[in-house]
């Protein structure tokens, strides 16, 4: 006869049962209400040792909280919404891809899960629909406007929410960015102390903030050295199509670019192409640089070096800013900033 199983508990695929929270508070010498405080973060009678022990049995028993259970207690959905703008859905944007799985990934490891969705129409439109219905806890958004309607209108309803990216100082600060201006001047530091003094800018013709504060760290960052930033050498583009065309004129001018700094991994990857088919070796002939530090860099010919982005970090602090938020209220602390670092490939 079949042994019976406590309800907490549910066949794994290796058809044993799994740990519950009595096994937990059984390894760990705790009760089950002191599991519960270390699981939820909640402050407790109980030392650093104690929640030592917790966190380790959870680790050795693979023990993980029935996420149907926890919902029903805590009245929660265990779900954070992430809103992801049409100009996110453009196949080339690599970036936003990592993001997303690492933002998946963060969420996980704290017990709830990301849905994702986009607009048709009035973007609030779905953020109010999904507010009313309570299908989310709270949301986490990316891609900031000066002044956004939809941080606003969160801000309004009391609703939790973290950004990717800053807002504007009478709106929540719950923002998890990193300093674009310094990222690239940092690069172009990189670029000079290798003897480059011909430079030229690849950017995205776009009004977004960190489009033009990368701009602005390429303009600064020569300045540093006493490098003009020629307008002529600055080619900002619309499409990864029109990459090629701007790094060929580049090129045919009688006194070309020895660097060129660009905005994005896929920029680069582009410009590097571009670069071997006019016969030029990138890295020895012309030095390229990208932005983000994604999976693209790896698929270019030689790699690319590239400011990488620390996407892992990133998710995860704005996954805490938002649970904080909804367990909590309001943490009334300032946005973060996230320091960035050079990932040296052969492309410069």
């Amino acid at each position: 006869m079949a042994s019976k199983r406590t309800k907490d508990q549910a066949p794994t695929p290796a058809g044993k049962a799994r740990s519950n929270i009595n096994d937990v508070a059984s390894l760990a010498k705790v009760s089950r209400q002191t599991v519960t405080n270390v699981l939820y973060n909640r402050t407790g009678d109980y030392s650093e040792d104690t929640r030592d022990r917790v966190l380790r049995a959870i680790a050795e028993l693979n023990y993980q909280p029935h996420r149907a259970a926890r919902s029903l207690r805590s009245q929660r959905t265990m779900q954070l919404g992430y809103h992801m703008p049409a100009e996110q859905l453009a196949p080339d944007n690599a970036f936003v891809l990592g993001f997303i799985q690492d933002l998946v990934r963060a969420a996980a490891q704290r017990g709830h899960h990301i849905l994702v969705f986009t607009e048709h129409d009035d973007e609030l439109d779905v953020f109010r629909e999904l507010v009313a219905n309570r299908g989310v806890d709270g949301f986490i958004l990316s891609s900031p406007r000066v002044d956004d309607p939809r941080v606003r209108y969160l801000a309004e309803a009391a609703i939790p929410s973290a950004m990717f990216g800053r807002t504007a100082p009478d709106l929540p600060q719950t923002w998890v960015d990193i300093d674009n201006v310094a990222a690239v001047g940092a690069m172009v530091d990189y670029l000079v102390a290798r003897g480059h003094r011909e430079f030229a800018y690849l950017g995205y013709d776009a009004k977004n903030l960190w489009d033009l504060e990368r701009l602005e760290g390429y303009r600064s960052g020569l300045a540093r050295h006493g490098i003009g930033a020629a307008a002529r050498s600055i080619v900002r583009v619309r499409t990864t199509e029109s990459v090629y065309g701007a790094v060929r004129r580049l090129l045919n001018r009688k006194h070309r670019p020895t660097a060129i700094v660009t905005g994005s991994d896929v920029l680069a990857a582009g410009a590097v192409n571009e670069i071997r088919s006019l016969g030029l070796r990138p890295g020895s002939d012309i030095a390229v640089t990208g932005f983000d530090g994604s999976y693209v860099r790896q698929m270019t010919k030689p790699t690319l070096t590239s400011m990488r982005v620390p996407m892992d970090v990133i998710a995860a602090e704005l996954i805490d800013r938002c649970l904080r938020e909804i367990d909590d209220g309001p943490i009334g602390e300032p946005g973060l900033l996230v320091p960035t670092e050079i990932a040296v490939g052969a492309s410069a």
